[in-house]
C-alpha cells in the first residue's frame, strides 16, 4: 500500500470512528442512575449513599468517549498495516506488534465510557485523571502510525 493511500485509510477511519461515536449517543439512550434515584433493595440493607456529581463531569465523560473513539480510529488502520506486513514477511517481531495493537485495542474499547454503559456495565466519575491515559494511548498510537509509516 502506498503512503498516500494509508494516509486517507488512516483519515477515513478516524472520521468514521469520531461520526459514530455521535450518531450512537442519540440513537441510544442510556439509563444512567441518578443519585436521587431510589433502587429497589431488600429492607434489610441500607441505601448507598453517592455523592453529587461534581461539575464538569459530564464534559469529561464526553472528552473520553471521544478521545477513546479517535484511539479505536487510530488502532483499526495500524492493524490492517501490520497484518499486511505480516502477511508478506511473517516474523515473529511483526507478529508481537499485532498483538501490542490488539491489547491497544481491547484498552480502547472497554475504556469507553459509551461502550461501557451500553454493555450494561456502571462508568463511575470521571475526572481529568482518568482522561490522561487515554491521552497518551492516543500519542502512543500516532507516533507508532508515523514510524510505521517510514
Amino acid at each position: 500500500m502506498e503512503r498516500k493511500d494509508l494516509f486517507w485509510l488512516i483519515l477515513v477511519s478516524v472520521i468514521l470512528v469520531v461520526i459514530v461515536s455521535f450518531i450512537i449517543p442519540t440513537l441510544v439512550k442510556v439509563q444512567e442512575s441518578s443519585p436521587d434515584q431510589k433502587p429497589v433493595q431488600p429492607q434489610e440493607q441500607r441505601p448507598i449513599q453517592r455523592p453529587p456529581p461534581q461539575p464538569g463531569q459530564e464534559e469529561n465523560k464526553h472528552l473520553k468517549t471521544l478521545v477513546s473513539f479517535i484511539n479505536i480510529g487510530l488502532i483499526i488502520p495500524l492493524f490492517i498495516i501490520y497484518a499486511g506486513l505480516y502477511r508478506r514477511m511473517r516474523t515473529s517481531f511483526t507478529l508481537g506488534l499485532i498483538a501490542v495493537i490488539f491489547a491497544l485495542g481491547m484498552y480502547a474499547v472497554t475504556s469507553n465510557p459509551l461502550l461501557v454503559s451500553l454493555l450494561g456495565g456502571r462508568t463511575g466519575d470521571i475526572g481529568i485523571f482518568q482522561i490522561i491515559p487515554d491521552l497518551c494511548t492516543t500519542v502512543a498510537l500516532m507516533i507508532l502510525i508515523r514510524i510505521s509509516l517510514e
